[in-house]
């Protein structure tokens, strides 16, 4: 979807809550590629779009949606297949081991969605070092992710950091950092090694760590884990405690697939185990370097056995580019045979601004701006009406508001009576729509005799104040329908533009300065 300088793209639930937002800042590219939202529980969603110049070209091209297979319409319980709390209850988060080799190599894993012409699934992945050590965003997974079906690898979705704090479930989802879009650059059957290349831009506001690897012959680690996701909930930890073995006989797998001898590890977890979406999980040694991915095996809490994809039969793989990591893990040919890893530390911290001014362009000093979410705070505009927060938790939700007391006589006058006075006798019209907020000064919610008396009132020194309105009144500067706050549902760059409108009440004619 093509976005504008200042636009956006989000979803909001029924009770009208920010679930997503794409926005696209000025230092953004003229336009943005296709990107994919979600996934999001419930039956209804409302997407809107604005640009903020002419339109431009926007289209939904695919709605993928999901129901339990098991579902009963009478049952009054919410069904969870996928996603967010549905795993096995003998899966460990990640938070429950605090070895910093072990949190380090969970940074590099991922949660993947997997779009086709044919549908939507999940499975788990890497960000994975190359020899440059560059950073480039290569995510290691499992071919039979994709195999069987059309990939539209475009539209696929990669979340980091997607976990549990601490060793409990946490009672929400956690704050969804994602990227979207992606390339294949070679897989392999054999050995069920896909690697990709992330072509959108990685969220900066997360530590992520491009994982180390050992590509070493008949390597077999005393101890390994594999960290995942196991049916697309949060990162989990499942540990091997005794050495893996290569697996020296053909695998036949249910999809008919048959994989060769000694291009597997096999092993058995004595902690946690392994569920569909956990395929294409790392199988880290304890020094924190990939050894393989998970292809397959059990999927309950008895104690299970899984094989794994070797990297070492992946680097030379089928003897090409497309077919072998060698090419992109190791492009100068070094020839090294294990490689460290590299880490990039997220933004922890953002700015947010914006400017304040009345219906016709005056800017509003003194205005007190509140944010809350992520951290509360509250600042004031400045004499040309601009205000900004700084050092705001990245990763976060906020919203913010704008309110200013005193000042009720300022603005309002005897051109104002009689504007009012033609409006409610038929003869004219007010003269815009911010004008009705104005006029409407006893908070009725509509326009009146009344509220002519309150201004009469007040113009007659009668009463000091609008008798329970506010002074002023702040919208943001959208327009129709007026909203009373900026609602941003995650904080993950400098957010600029998030300006108000101020309304002067009984200030029909706007002819208020500040």
């Amino acid at each position: 979807m093509p976005l504008l300088p200042g636009g956006w793209v989000e979803v909001r639930d029924t009770a009208g809550r920010v679930l997503e937002r794409i926005s696209h800042s000025d230092r953004d590219r003229v336009s943005v590629p296709a990107r994919t939202l979600g996934p999001f529980k419930g039956e209804r969603l409302l997407l809107l779009y604005r640009s903020p110049k002419d339109p431009v070209p926007f289209r939904v091209d695919e709605i993928y949606y999901g129901v339990s297979d098991d579902h009963d319409p009478a049952s009054v319980e919410e069904v969870n297949t996928l996603g967010f709390g549905t795993s096995l209850p003998c899966q460990v988060n990640i938070g429950c081991l605090s070895d910093p080799v072990i949190q380090r190599a969970g940074n590099s894993v991922v949660r993947i969605l997997l779009v086709f012409q044919e549908g939507a699934s999940w499975c788990s992945g890497s960000l994975i070092n190359n020899v440059r050590m560059d950073k480039k965003p290569y995510i290691l997974s499992a071919f039979h992710c994709q195999y069987g079906y059309t990939p539209l690898t475009q539209f696929w979705g990669y979340f980091f950091r997607y976990q549990g704090e601490g060793c409990q479930n946490p009672p929400s989802e956690p704050i969804l950092h994602k990227a979207t879009g992606s390339e294949v650059r070679a897989k392999w059957q054999d050995s069920d090694f896909l690697l990709l290349e992330i072509t959108d831009e990685l969220p900066s506001t997360v530590d992520m760590t491009f994982a180390g690897w050992n590509r070493a012959d008949k390597y077999l680690p005393l101890r390994s884990m594999l960290i995942h996701h196991p049916s697309a909930d949060i990162k989990k930890v499942s540990v091997d405690s005794q050495a893996v073995w290569i697996w020296i006989t053909p695998v036949n797998w249910t999809n008919g697939i048959v994989t060769p001898p000694n291009h597997h590890y096999r092993g058995f977890m004595d902690l946690g185990s392994s569920e569909p979406g956990s395929s294409g999980g790392p199988l880290f040694d304890m020094q924190g370097r990939i050894i393989g991915q998970l292809h397959g095996g059990g999927s309950t809490c008895a104690k299970e056995g899984a094989w794994y994809g070797r990297f070492f039969n992946s680097w030379t793989g089928g003897g090409t580019p497309q077919t072998r990591l060698k090419d992109w893990l190791d492009p100068d040919n070094t020839g090294v045979t294990q490689l460290g890893d590299t880490t990039e530390t997220g933004i922890s911290t953002f700015a947010l601004s914006g400017k304040v001014t009345t219906v016709v362009g005056h800017p509003v000093p003194g205005v007190e701006v509140s944010i809350s979410g992520g951290m509360s705070a509250t600042t004031f505009t400045k004499a040309d009406g601009t205000y900004s927060f700084s050092d705001l938790p990245a990763g976060y939700s906020y919203t913010v508001t704008a309110s200013r007391g005193g000042d009720y006589i300022l603005g309002v006058s005897i051109a104002d009576i009689v504007l009012l006075n033609k409006y409610l006798v038929g003869s004219s019209l007010l003269p815009t729509a911010y004008s009705y907020v104005a006029a409407d000064v006893n908070l009725s919610n509509s326009v009146s005799v009344a509220d002519m008396l309150v201004l009469k009132r007040l113009l007659l020194d009668i009463i000091k104040d609008l008798q329970g309105a506010p002074s002023w009144v702040f919208v943001r500067n959208t327009g129709f329908p007026f909203l009373p706050s900026w609602e941003l549902p995650l904080l993950n760059q400098n957010a600029t533009g998030f300006d108000f409108v101020g309304i002067k009440m009984g200030d029909i004619n706007h002819s208020a300065t500040p």
